[in-house]
């Protein structure tokens, strides 16, 4: 598993948001836990009032955001947001959410085939101590364009999962 690393400017994202145990129902990839339940409304409304996002950058990108706090050890809760990358802060609609993530570098897995559906969060964990780097922020992101075919072409999907880094300190 070798990543590249690349540094990336600001991302503006919007769409929708879980907090909470997204598992607690379904431990597995599937469309009925809280995570499939998120893309299942973001696309519903990406269907209904797609035309309401003005400044949408790629139509055939999306993002899956995990952010972790203090309740993630301790309780396994975190925050999900699922959404599409749009050009600047200007006429989202009220019924989405934003996320602004920092400027930073990123190490960029590339999961092909069945690697999606494994424990890759502890593949990558591994590399970034053997390889001298650490977590910048407490995210991770699953970014998603015309590779992924979907949870049932899964043999034939692609998706790349960006863990923000920096040098890890003595």
């Amino acid at each position: 598993m070798q990543p590249l690393i690349l540094q990336k400017t600001e991302i503006l994202l919007a769409g929708f948001s879980f907090y909470g145990d997204p598992f607690d129902n379904s431990n597995v990839w599937t469309e009925e836990n809280h995570i499939g339940r998120t893309w299942k409304r973001l696309m519903s409304y990406l269907g209904q009032h797609g035309d309401a996002i003005k400044h949408r950058v790629a139509p055939d990108v999306f993002y899956e955001v995990h952010i972790y706090g203090e309740e993630t050890t301790t309780k396994g809760l975190f925050e999900v947001f699922v959404g599409v990358p749009i050009e600047r802060l200007e006429n989202v609609p009220v019924e989405l959410s934003v996320k602004v993530l920092p400027a930073t570098e990123y190490a960029v897995f590339t999961l092909v085939g069945e690697a999606i559906l494994s424990d890759w969060v502890m593949n990558i964990d591994s590399w970034l101590t053997e390889a001298g780097y650490e977590r910048s922020y407490l995210y991770s992101v699953q970014y998603y364009d015309a590779r992924f075919k979907g949870l049932d072409q899964i043999a034939d999907s692609v998706l790349d999962v960006y863990m923000p880094v920096k040098k890890a300190t003595a």
